[in-house]
């Protein structure tokens, strides 16, 4: 794989920033855009404008192609069109959960090349060696690029420290107090930064760059692949973190004399509304996702007991959304993976629960499925990819490493 120089910087590319950095981020966004169109965009003269595409062009980030004309547009000689270089940096992103790890290698753009699902004892395991193991799958999938790596992230459930990846809990890992980050990127020299996040927050990057929370001023997504539902708040775009372990949506409580929680709760939402608890399943036997994959099925196919435990599932993230909504006041909620499921199936369950909240009355957010297929890698890619977005001049000098 191939070394980058790196500096300290901001995680995503600002206004102050440079007219390479911003004209780099608009790139990796849009995937393809006309010069004329991304300098009317970004406000910039056209003689600095050049001067950047110049710079990114020879830094290997961007490429540029023949014109597209449009039908009706006006005659003249018409923009090249900029885009990522197909040969330019990588980054790998992994979401780790207590079965398997799923990784990608992502390029500029949002272009995924090589993916992986590999089943990794996970529950119950030495901490180091799963993430020993994980770093060599990831090092593989860098190697085997044959471009540079720009970074990694990786996704889990839990409360995970935003500063420096030290999971403080992931209750489905059975782990506490790991220093993740730090594992990994010692075994990841080659890699300018590991960085280890909450599933969660990736998925609302991904959502929020890439899918239907673009736009939103205050997003808040809510996640669940299978195990255990995760959330997140993105207020302009910057993630709110709290102490380091905000937005425990998995643990609000929904019934009080509900199910016994890993948590020490009753009745926390997830062991109310995942996976694990439509099928009746507990921690040590949570069932199979292809199992409630058939129970969705059946459900929308008109099967009165399959369509009362989905609405059932589905109230129960009504009333937790009441909530978050009453605290943190969103103009537009994402519910990703199995939730998005409820909320196509039995839409009127999640709102009706949800107009408890005096402040969804009167604000009325927008309540979305997730649009971004494997948010989480998606959303692991956008971090890893934030510091050579902030500041391009990060792949000046690379070398080949080992």
């Amino acid at each position: 794989m191939n070394k980058l120089v790196v500096q300290t910087t901001t995680a995503y590319p600002q206004p102050s920033e440079s007219a390479a950095a911003r004209l780099l981020h608009l790139v990796h966004l849009t995937g393809s855009v006309a010069r004329a169109e991304a300098t009317a965009q970004l406000g910039l003269p056209r003689s600095t404008a050049a001067e950047a595409v110049a710079e990114l062009v020879e830094l290997g980030l961007i490429a540029q192609g023949p014109p597209e004309r449009q039908a009706g547009a006006p005659r003249g000689r018409p923009s090249p069109q900029l885009y990522p270089d197909p040969a330019g940096p990588v980054v790998v992103a992994a979401r780790l959960d207590s079965s398997e790890a799923e990784l990608a290698v992502v390029g500029l753009g949002g272009s995924v090349g090589q993916r992986r699902r590999v089943p990794l004892p996970a529950y119950g395991s030495d901490p180091r060696q799963t993430l020993t193991v994980l770093a060599g799958l990831m090092r593989e999938a860098a190697a085997g690029s044959g471009r540079a790596c720009a970074g990694a992230a990786v996704g889990l459930a839990g409360m995970v420290r935003a500063t420096d990846g030290l999971v403080h809990s992931a209750l489905h890992l059975d782990w506490e107090s790991v220093p993740a980050a730090e594992i990994l990127a010692a075994e990841l020299p080659g890699v300018p930064r590991v960085e280890v996040g909450k599933d969660a927050s990736f998925a609302a990057l991904a959502e929020h760059y890439r899918g239907a929370g673009r736009g939103a001023r205050t997003l808040l997504t809510l996640t669940c692949e299978h195990i255990g539902i995760g959330g997140a708040v993105l207020q302009g775009g910057v993630p709110f973190t709290g102490a380091g372990s905000a937005v425990e949506a998995g643990h609000v409580v929904v019934d009080p004399t509900g199910t016994a929680c890993p948590c020490g709760m009753r009745g926390c939402l997830e062991v109310s509304a995942d996976g694990r608890a439509l099928l009746g399943g507990t921690p040590s036997e949570p069932g199979d996702p292809a199992e409630v994959a058939e129970l969705l099925r059946r459900a929308e196919e008109g099967e009165r007991s399959a369509g009362g435990r989905i609405g059932a599932a589905a109230a129960n993230l009504g009333r937790a959304l009441a909530s978050l909504a009453n605290l943190f006041d969103p103009d537009c909620v994402v519910l990703s993976g199995l939730l998005g499921e409820y909320l196509r199936i039995a839409p009127e369950r999640v709102h009706g629960e949800l107009r408890a909240s005096v402040v969804a009355r009167t604000q009325s957010p927008k309540v979305v499925a997730g649009s971004v297929a494997s948010p989480v890698l998606i959303g692991a890619a956008e971090q890893a990819f934030g510091r050579l977005l902030a500041e391009p001049r990060l792949l000046r000098g690379a070398m080949p490493g080992t």
